[in-house]
């Protein structure tokens, strides 16, 4: 009797588990400017049946970390999120180095500054800071940058052992698809670049007009992050004037934050 209660007691640990994980990918789906998701938009996202997915937007609806919109059948974050992520924005001891700098290489070339770490298969903005006078981007923190098609993505690569790399380039170079092969070959020429100056680049391949110049941060650890000014000069001419004009202060500011960090 007693093994048969600590299996079942097993059990539900391991179905408690199971929903905890399922909850945390459900709030993973709300991205920064998304003011709502539908039941379905989230179950698509999660390959979940709708009926398990209202379950958990109803159990973290009871908890205040989503809010129902009922004429919608759609669910926004609520309270309880917003404390969880001011909490952890406010006690990074990364964000609140790097945020002076950031803003101070905002101001000095009138660009759009970001803090980002890897999550998943994405760079994740941490801090954003815009310089006087600069045009609307659409970046904030809680941003998601794509690994394989951004300068950020490419910058953090190049900090990771051979096998990592391997684990984002070998599929690609494998791939019948032609797309991943000019992603394999731009991340290869963001190594090159990285390695001759520091600094690598990328235009239009997040979003069209916009183009990043980034930069590794190296952490205590062994573990990276990336700081990354954003333009939105379409010539070409501009944009190797912007590069070559910013990258000195980059490598300034990435060398700033890193002691910063450290003296933390």
């Amino acid at each position: 009797m007693r093994k048969r209660t600590q299996a079942l007691d097993a059990t539900e640990s391991n179905r408690g588990i199971d929903s905890l994980q399922r909850g945390m990918e459900v709030l993973r789906c709300f991205q920064p400017g998304e003011n709502a998701l539908t039941v379905a938009e989230i179950a698509r996202r999660l390959d979940l049946p709708r009926t398990t997915t209202r379950r958990l937007l109803n159990t973290l609806a009871a908890h205040d970390f989503l809010f129902s919109v009922p004429d919608r059948d759609a669910f926004r974050l609520h309270v309880a999120s917003f404390v969880l992520g001011q909490a952890v924005l406010s006690g990074s001891e990364l964000v609140r180095g790097a945020t002076p700098v950031l803003q101070w290489l905002a101001n000095r070339h009138a660009l759009h500054c970001l803090l980002c770490v890897r999550d998943r298969g994405d760079m994740l903005v941490l801090a954003h800071q815009a310089g006087a006078g600069t045009a609307h981007c659409p970046l904030r923190a809680g941003t998601r940058l794509p690994i394989a098609r951004t300068a950020p993505g490419h910058a953090w690569l190049w900090t990771q052992p051979v096998a990592t790399q391997g684990k984002w380039l070998t599929p690609m170079r494998a791939s019948a698809n032609p797309a991943e092969h000019t992603h394999a070959a731009a991340i290869y020429q963001a190594f090159h670049d990285l390695v001759q100056g520091g600094t690598c680049a990328s235009f239009g391949t997040w979003r069209s007009g916009v183009g990043f110049i980034a930069a590794p941060v190296a952490l205590a650890g062994g573990d990276s992050a990336v700081i990354a000014g954003v333009h939105t000069c379409a010539a070409p001419q501009e944009r190797s004037r912007i590069e070559h004009e910013c990258t000195p202060a980059l490598l300034q500011a990435a060398g700033t934050i890193r002691r910063e960090v450290r003296r933390v």
